[in-house]
């Protein structure tokens, strides 16, 4: 028998020539920077093929040059598989053949064909404008000052609200706001306004009229009058100024006091009375380190309801360890009615004993302690379980009751 030759197939051991195999590339991915645009028409399936984030520029006006959206004319049937559109299919469906045409036809009235992936970033992206337009709009209506977002969030995370892509954030955000007022008092930030009046007849209709929108009126000279009115009476304000040829202005879009709502409340209080190094100092700053903790927790995405609570138990822990850590108020704040039942806050305070009550609803042993800041008009309250752990908000005691009461069940 003859010798081997280099240019001999490779043989196995049976003594069978062997079959080879093309090594394909494994780090090819495929698509990975397309965007499919479909459309269906007489019963067949038309797609192009694409750039990412080109198709709602075209769409808009803003891309001019049909090259830089597509990337290629040909027309498939099936973009991922590479099968072809034919020819007569083209005629038949759009009377034309020429793929350019036809491609433009599609990117007009075809459908973009969005990845799992690419639709949940849009909704996130979404849901935080919302979240964002509701700190910026809306404030506690006791306080006059936003909530935090970390605090937002969770709420709308809790009553299971869904975002409409089909919606801008500020309709999301006014859809979102009677759910949101289930769980803590909130309502849109008033807004400030100036009128400019040349004449005393126009500046007493405009006060009149003012007045009957429910506006608060803050200041009034010879010619001009400055008031705070909800937003939702701005379309009424903006008529009856071009009615009467009276300057309107928006002075503040919305107004609200500085610093933060309730769950917030305490921070700077705590950290300054930390400072001092006193026992109630500590124990408020404490108080204030748990809520940034659980408002940070909430604005993590994905974070559940163990995390928060595992970080809960263990700032409850850090609080347990401080001398004299058992709730009392801090120097300066004055106790309008001490810690006891929700039922038994007096009449003065009728509003909160209605609002709070819900708690003893869900669950039985609730109490509530109602404070003010020396020089300040602002009630807070804040609440202790049944077992004496201390909520600063009433959202927060609520969901601990409902918590409890889950677990219980």
């Amino acid at each position: 028998p003859r010798a081997p030759s280099p240019d001999d197939p490779p043989v196995a051991m049976s003594g069978r020539p062997m079959k080879t195999q093309l090594a394909l590339p494994t780090g090819i991915k495929k698509l990975t920077n397309i965007a499919v645009v479909r459309l269906k028409k007489h019963g067949v399936r038309f797609e192009i093929a694409c750039y990412k984030n080109t198709v709602g520029a075209w769409r808009d006006g803003f891309e001019k040059d049909i090259d830089n959206v597509l990337q290629t004319t040909q027309i498939y049937n099936n973009v991922s598989k590479g099968i072809f559109a034919k020819e007569e299919d083209l005629l038949k469906a759009f009377g034309s053949a020429d793929e350019k045409v036809v491609a433009k036809l599609i990117l007009e009235t075809g459908e973009v064909q969005v990845s799992d992936k690419e639709r949940k970033n849009t909704f996130d992206n979404i849901f935080r404008d919302a979240v964002n337009v509701l700190v910026d709009k809306c404030v506690n209506p006791e306080t006059n000052r936003p909530y935090p977002p970390g605090m937002i969030e969770r709420a709308l995370r809790e009553v299971h609200f869904q975002v409409d892509p089909m919606k801008s954030a500020k309709q999301q955000a006014l859809a979102a706001l009677p759910r949101l007022r289930k769980v803590f008092p909130i309502k849109r930030a008033a807004m400030r306004f100036r009128f400019t009046v040349p004449d005393k007849e126009r500046a007493q209709a405009t006060l009149d009229m003012l007045l009957g929108e429910g506006a608060t009126i803050e200041e009034q000279t010879g010619s001009e009058i400055v008031c705070t009115a909800d937003p939702s009476v701005y379309r009424t304000l903006d008529k009856f100024a071009k009615d009467t040829s009276v300057q309107l202005e928006v002075v503040t879009m919305a107004v609200m006091e500085g610093g933060v709502s309730e769950t917030f409340q305490e921070t700077a209080r705590g950290a300054a009375a930390s400072g001092s190094g006193d026992a109630d100092g500590r124990n408020v700053g404490a108080y204030a380190m748990r809520d940034l903790e659980g408002a940070l927790a909430g604005a993590v995405p994905g974070g559940d309801g163990e995390a928060k609570m595992a970080r809960a138990k263990i700032v409850a822990r850090r609080e347990a360890a401080v001398p004299g850590s058992n709730g009392s108020a801090a120097a300066g704040v004055e106790v309008l009615y001490p810690r006891g039942p929700i039922a038994g806050v007096p009449d003065e305070h009728a509003s909160r004993r209605e609002r709070f009550a819900p708690i003893d609803e869900i669950q039985v042993g609730w109490q509530v302690e109602l404070r003010r800041r020396g020089g300040s008009s602002v009630v807070d309250a804040v609440f202790f379980s049944p077992d004496g752990v201390l909520h600063k908000s009433f959202a927060d005691a609520r969901r601990e009751a409902m918590r409890a009461k889950r677990e219980g069940a």
